[in-house]
């Protein structure tokens, strides 16, 4: 069987169905990308946990789960392991061999989370433990609308919708009261969650980006204007998606590019707020204030 979604711009037929793109279903002629499931060994998949690279093909594999072969932009094809769970074999396919699909697809592919209000979309990026998620589900709790969570493309002035999932933590879900619409529990984190988001753009076309905010933790609050190299040092740091395989793939200078083109459309932010769930209210008013702008 053969399911189809249309996701991050592209019509995707696959042979693994993809519960987490339930959301991006659709019907539609010759795909962009085939994900193709083989039951043979993965060929010449390194057992080290590097990436390699022949031509256009990248592989990889993971102990015990499975292997991928990403070839060409156009073919994501998973060798799964003999005890392999569904989830497991998802939770890769869809981060780091959709992700290395798109570095060879010469897409910017980011790590970060965005929701949108008023029909422009807001993109938080940061470092692991910067409140990427939580400052979304916040602002999702506020009225606005999940555009992504985790991994999505983004180009010049616009961005992909890639989720209708928001992963939180388990305080931020009591938090926001929203212990009904937990799907599963984070396969690598035990107090992480899956849930549904209340309000999603899933299936939408791409949402205009009116800004980036990159996220720090700090003692007290601050919010303020990056520009120039700055601002795309910050935005670089903040969101690329797994570094070590852009290396290997030799595309680092074609993604810092189109970092650079997006930076100079969009305008940069730098917010700095405690760890401190009490505060977010103010905190996202002040964000809320951006959309004004």
């Amino acid at each position: 069987m053969t399911y189809r979604y249309r996701h991050s711009g592209l019509a995707v037929a696959s042979q693994l169905e993809l519960p987490e793109w339930a959301a991006f279903q659709a019907e539609f002629g010759e795909p962009d990308v085939q994900i193709v499931i083989d039951d043979g060994p993965c060929p010449e998949c390194p057992s080290d946990g590097s990436t390699a690279i022949d031509g256009d093909t990248m592989r990889f594999a993971i102990d015990g789960i499975g292997g991928w072969q990403v070839e060409g932009g156009h073919t994501l094809r998973l060798h799964p392991g003999k005890t392999a769970d569904p989830r497991e074999l998802r939770l890769f396919t869809l981060g780091s061999a959709w992700g290395a699909l798109g570095y060879q697809r010469g897409l910017a592919m980011w790590h970060g989370s965005a929701v949108a209000r008023g029909g422009r979309a807001f993109l938080f990026c940061g470092e692991a433990g910067a409140g990427k998620s939580t400052m979304a589900g916040a602002l999702l709790a506020r009225g606005a609308a999940l555009v992504a969570d985790d991994l999505s493309r983004v180009e010049p002035s616009s961005i992909h919708p890639s989720s209708a999932r928001i992963k939180l933590w388990g305080e931020a879900i009591e938090r926001f009261g929203w212990q009904e619409r937990v799907i599963q529990r984070d396969y690598l984190r035990d107090d992480k969650f899956h849930c549904s988001a209340p309000n999603h753009l899933a299936g939408a076309q791409a949402v205009p980006l009116g800004g980036i905010v990159v996220l720090e933790r700090a003692d007290s609050f601050a919010l303020d204007r990056l520009v120039g190299s700055a601002a795309l040092r910050e935005v670089l740091r903040g969101t690329l998606y797994r570094p070590e395989m852009l290396e290997a793939m030799g595309r680092w200078a074609e993604q810092g590019a189109l970092a650079a083109q997006i930076v100079a459309q969009v305008p940069v932010w730098r917010l700095r707020r405690p760890k401190d769930y009490a505060a977010l209210d103010a905190v996202c008013e002040a964000v809320e204030a951006l959309w004004l702008e």
